[in-house]
Formats: structure tokens, C-alpha cells, sequence
């Protein structure tokens, strides 16, 4: 395998669907990040308010796993929220979780200040992390920052329970709340991008039916995420909206316009009636994927319309599966995948405690193949 480009060329060619030496491989957030601490002599609590902690756990992930961007914020969901006034437990050894909710209701949206972000000692911890992959390996790799939809974001300062009661029943300051997220995303946005960041990646993951109506997702999510991804487009970034649910309102992740889209799964309903075909059922750690990967049959869209695809090798399969899943896994999404415009990585993160011989086989099934 002769590589002519660096991993940040290759990385920005597929984004922009230009020709590449080899296709991208794509890393999400911290996967595998026990082996890496370990091999740091840190935990995740260590490295959690330390900018040169998150940043040399992310140079040292790469140079054990070979994939070509790196990512902060890693792993923790919570750094807006944190900043917004949501309390966090933070754990030795996994990623934190919600103590309490900045609000209890929608109708306190005035107790949220956008310009906490900028305040936030987290949030210039990420900032600062960034600072220091830039200056390290910013001509070498695409950096990666990360953040949050605003109608992911209400769902960590108010709780998933409340956030569905207040949008069927307090429309009005749920609007008003989701437009202070969207300002609190943009300022979170903007410390990343002036840090040195390449691109945002985006979680999106609540625009499913598994939680809503396609009239409510077009509501509440749409334009609050769309103003956010047109604010990074116009600052220069590139967006890879990260959208993992099993029924992922795909034509809405089209309207949100996208340099790439980071997927597990495809257009499930229309697969099975079109094609007859079980993709949640194929696609779980049993089974290890479908060998003519059907989820991008309906995923052809994206590409026709000039937007990068990412995807989309099984999260646990790496954990539960042995060589032969391993290799079948990015076999079958590197013979699906489009000519141009495609960067191959997991659909979603893959787990901390992930081995790391396991995650040399995936490497060398990658090799192998490229």
C-alpha cells in the first residue's frame, strides 16, 4: 500500500468527493480508548479537564490504530450541556453521566446563557486540546471537533422524558429553547473552528422515528440544525452529521446539506419493502452485517447529490466478532461504497473496552484491501 497523500488530504478529498490514493479511514470519537489509556498509564477521569491529556490520548490512538482524522471531544456528550448548567458524574473509567439537569421544564429556558460557553472551563479545555493537534499533526491529519444538535443538546439539559412532554404541550418554549441551544452550539462551534479545527461532527442521532414523527423531527430539528450547519459551512468547516438510529429520517439528513454522513444503518422500511430485506436484523453483532450491504442501496441519494458517505462497519464488531467477522465487515461495505466520495469507518463509536489485537485485525483487514 503506497500512500501519496497525507491523512488530512485524503481525509478533505473524500469530504469534497475528489480522487484519493487509498479510501480514508475514518475514527470516531475515543473507540478503544481503554488500550490507549492503558497504554498512557491514565484513565478517562486523568484525562477528562486536560487539554494535553484528551489531545495526547488522540495522536497516540492514531498511531496504534492508523485511521486518518482525529476527535475532540471525545466520547462525553455532556460538555455543553456541563457548561448550560447540567451537572455530570464523572467516572475513573467511562465517560460521564447526567447528575441533574440544568432545567426541569422548557418554560425555564431564560435560565439558559449561550455566553456560558464561552465561560466554560470545559469548553476551553476542548479548545485548548485542539490547539495542541494543530500545532503537533495539524498539516498531517483532519482534526475533528464535536458537537451536539440543538435538539440532541435539549434532550442533556432537560432530560429525553421532559424534552417530549414540553414539545407536545409547550411548543412555544420549546421553540424558544432549541433557539438558545442553537446560539449556545454555534459559540461551541466557533471555539473549535478559531482552535484549529477542520471539521464538526455532528450528533443528530435523535432524528429518528424511533423517538418522533417525521413532522415533529421537521419542526424541532430542521432548522435549528440546519442554521447550525450552514454557521459551520460559512466559518470554513466541513459537517459530518453523525446520525446512528435504526429509522434515521434520511431525506431530512439530505435537506440538512452535509459534506458527509456517518451512518449504520439505511433507509430500514423502504429496504424491507423494497428489497425484502431485515437490515436491523442483519446488521447486529449475530450476524455481522449483510454481504451485499442493502443499507446503502437507499443511501445512493447522498452520493448523487455530492454529499460523502461514512460508514459503516458494526460498532461491536471488532469486540464480539473474530478475524473472519472482522474481514467480512470491511469487505462488504468496501464493495458497496461509491467510487468517489466515501470514507470507511464504524457507524458509531466502537467500544472503550475493545481489545487491542482486535483492532489491529481490523487494520490489517483494511490493509489488506486497499
Amino acid at each position: 500500500m503506497v500512500e501519496e497523500m497525507t491523512s488530512r488530504e485524503r481525509f478533505i478529498n473524500a469530504l469534497e468527493r475528489k480522487d484519493v490514493d487509498r479510501v480514508p479511514y475514518g475514527y470516531l470519537w475515543f473507540g478503544a480508548g481503554h488500550a490507549v489509556l492503558e497504554r498512557m498509564g491514565a484513565s478517562l477521569k486523568d484525562v477528562y479537564y486536560s487539554a494535553e491529556g484528551i489531545a495526547r490520548a488522540q495522536i497516540l490512538a492514531r498511531e496504534m490504530y492508523h485511521h486518518d482524522n482525529v476527535m475532540s471531544p471525545w466520547g462525553c456528550l455532556l460538555v455543553e450541556a456541563e457548561a448550560l448548567g447540567t451537572k455530570v458524574n464523572i467516572k475513573e473509567n467511562g465517560y460521564p453521566t447526567v447528575a441533574e439537569y440544568a432545567l426541569k421544564s422548557a418554560g425555564e429556558h431564560e435560565n439558559i446563557n449561550p455566553d456560558n460557553i464561552k465561560r466554560s472551563e470545559r469548553v476551553k479545555t476542548v479548545a485548548g486540546s485542539i490547539e495542541i493537534l494543530k500545532k503537533e499533526i495539524g498539516d498531517e491529519v483532519f482534526i475533528t471537533g464535536a458537537t451536539l444538535a440543538p435538539l440532541m443538546l435539549a434532550s442533556q439539559v432537560l432530560g429525553g422524558s421532559r424534552l417530549c412532554i414540553d414539545m407536545l404541550k409547550d411548543s412555544e418554549a420549546f421553540h424558544a429553547l432549541l433557539e438558545k441551544l442553537t446560539e449556545s452550539c454555534i459559540l461551541f462551534v466557533d471555539s473549535m473552528l478559531e482552535a484549529g479545527a477542520d471539521g464538526i461532527f455532528v450528533e443528530n442521532g435523535e432524528s429518528t422515528g424511533d423517538l418522533f414523527s417525521p413532522q415533529m423531527a421537521e419542526e424541532f430539528m430542521l432548522p435549528y440544525t440546519k442554521k447550525l450547519y450552514d454557521h459551520i459551512r460559512a466559518k470554513g468547516g466541513y459537517v459530518i452529521s453523525h446520525n446512528c438510529a435504526a429509522l434515521a429520517f434520511h431525506d431530512l439528513e439530505m435537506k440538512l446539506e452535509p459534506h458527509a454522513l456517518n451512518f449504520a444503518f439505511g433507509d430500514v422500511r423502504l429496504l424491507g419493502k423494497k428489497y425484502g430485506v431485515e437490515c436491523m436484523k442483519l446488521h447486529n453483532h449475530k450476524n455481522i452485517g449483510c454481504s451485499p450491504r442493502h443499507c446503502f442501496k437507499e443511501l445512493k441519494a447522498f452520493s448523487d447529490a455530492g454529499i460523502c458517505l461514512m460508514g459503516n462497519i458494526i460498532p461491536d464488531a471488532p469486540l464480539a466478532g473474530g478475524r473472519a467477522e472482522i474481514e467480512h465487515e470491511v469487505k462488504c461495505c468496501l464493495e458497496a461504497a461509491p467510487e468517489k466520495g466515501f470514507i470507511l469507518s464504524t457507524g458509531c463509536e466502537v467500544p472503550l473496552n475493545t481489545p487491542l489485537e482486535k483492532m489491529e485485525m481490523l487494520w490489517e483487514a483494511i490493509k489488506a484491501r486497499l
